[in-house]
């Protein structure tokens, strides 16, 4: 199933401050619009940005989200059958776009995706994770954002860490097509090379970049304009398969087996991608690893809460994660012995 594309995307300083009239622009009628963030990003700017649609003579519910779990995704169904809006807004992190992606999508609403952080590719993809009952992360494919609003100002205020993570998970697009290209020459699955290669293109200009300051607006557009291509090759592709490969069957594991632990999504999955493309022999593992050092990219297992013989054990029960998507980790024969001499060679 291939998903609609968002119909616009907007990236620069001071946007929200703009956004009934960039809205109005777009030709969206609403008289009534649910604004979803949390704590923090209500104090950060979502307040601002109900006060200026009421201003527009604007409906306007808030809706706070505590996490990206089934009972706020409940919720927020909930008050959208009861409030019954035009638009949704989703101004916050992962957890937050999340929750207001897979509601929306459920509801069959507009929905505008203005992220807080970059911290992975969901700012745009048809992709939402929300974690179940037992705090097991699944994802749900559904409608992507109408628009994405992308505001550097608000960007710039995140904490290094979650900008770091999106760097992780845009670098993990060079596994993942790896993965898919490798699939197609096996022959167990026809892929398409036009959504594989523009998720690895986000990925290559970042590598290709010659200032790695992470909190310049050069940085921040390449990383927004990565993440959201990636969102746009899974839209084409009607999976996550474009931007999800091997690693993101050892970070699955990971959340099967260890879960709770307070790790980032980019974090683990770019963790993950120096040892798949060290199995890959990916000739960009140098370039990763380059990127990674310069911007202080958390890189050693330790990060992740567990130890070598706890990976070890991840990757060899990785393969039983979305069985139906062959990886390196399919292709390749995997014991102890071989995962750790791996993990040695790459200094995990």
């Amino acid at each position: 199933m291939q998903a609609r594309l968002p119909k616009f995307i907007e990236i620069g300083n001071s946007k929200i401050e703009g956004l009934f009239s960039l809205l109005n622009e777009r030709r969206l009628d609403f008289n009534k619009v649910m604004v979803f963030g949390d704590r923090k990003t209500f104090i950060l700017g979502g307040n601002r940005i109900v006060q200026d649609l009421q201003s527009k003579e604007v409906s306007v519910s808030r809706f706070f989200v505590e996490n990206s779990d089934e009972v706020n995704l409940n919720k927020a169904e909930a008050e959208i059958a009861r409030f019954d809006p035009d638009l949704i807004i989703g101004f916050g992190g992962g957890k937050v776009l999340d929750v207001a992606k897979c509601s929306s999508g459920n509801k069959e609403k507009i929905f505008i995706s203005m992220p807080t952080t970059l911290s992975n590719d969901g700012i745009a993809s048809p992709v939402a994770v929300i974690k179940t009952r037992k705090n097991i992360p699944l994802s749900h494919f559904t409608r992507p954002a109408y628009g994405v609003v992308v505001d550097l100002k608000i960007i710039k205020k995140a904490p290094a860490r979650f900008i770091r993570a999106g760097v992780g998970d845009l670098l993990s697009n060079l596994s993942a097509a790896f993965d898919a290209r490798l699939a197609q020459s096996r022959g167990r699955e026809r892929i398409s090379e036009y959504a594989v290669a523009l998720a690895e293109k986000g990925a290559l200009d970042i590598l290709e970049l010659n200032d790695y300051s992470i909190k310049s607006d050069d940085f921040l557009r390449v990383l927004a304009g990565g993440l959201i291509k990636s969102g746009f090759a899974m839209c084409l592709y009607g999976s996550s398969r474009p931007a999800s490969g091997s690693e993101h069957k050892i970070s699955h594991s990971l959340d099967f087996l260890y879960p709770g632990r307070d790790v980032l999504h980019g974090e683990q999955v770019g963790i993950a991608t120096i040892f798949t493309m060290a199995l890959q022999k990916n000739r960009r593992l140098n370039g990763v690893i380059k990127l990674y050092k310069a911007i202080n990219f958390p890189r050693r297992l330790r990060y992740l809460n567990i130890n070598k013989d706890q990976f070890v054990d991840v990757v060899l029960k990785a393969r039983k994660f979305r069985p139906g998507r062959f990886t390196v980790l399919e292709a390749e024969r995997l014991n102890h012995s071989r995962i750790k001499g791996i993990i040695k060679t790459i200094h995990l």
